[in-house]
């Protein structure tokens, strides 16, 4: 019993430290965003654009959507759809 007791106190301890670290350590703020704002694409754009894929971030998307223009493609569109992420239209 007494080395549980030790055991339980030793460890009451390493959390209570860990917990007083967390606390005294600086916040780091989020990076921001500097890409400038986008509209909305409008469901008659999307409906003449070329549907390619689902990602399941934007960050994904956004890199698909790179891919195509790097090779020969107008434009692109990244849509959410909650249900099922991030949708990717091509523009030729």
């Amino acid at each position: 019993m007494r080395s549980r007791s030790a055991r339980l106190a030793a460890t009451a301890a390493a959390v209570a430290i860990l917990g007083t670290l967390a606390a005294a350590a600086p916040a780091v703020a989020a990076p921001a965003d500097n890409a400038a704002p986008v509209a909305p694409a409008s469901a008659q754009q999307i409906a003449a654009m070329e549907f390619v894929a689902w990602y399941p971030n934007k960050t994904q998307c956004e890199n698909g959507g790179a891919y195509y223009l790097r090779h020969g493609y107008s434009g692109y569109v990244c849509q959410l759809d909650p249900l099922r992420g991030w949708a990717l239209y091509v523009e030729d």
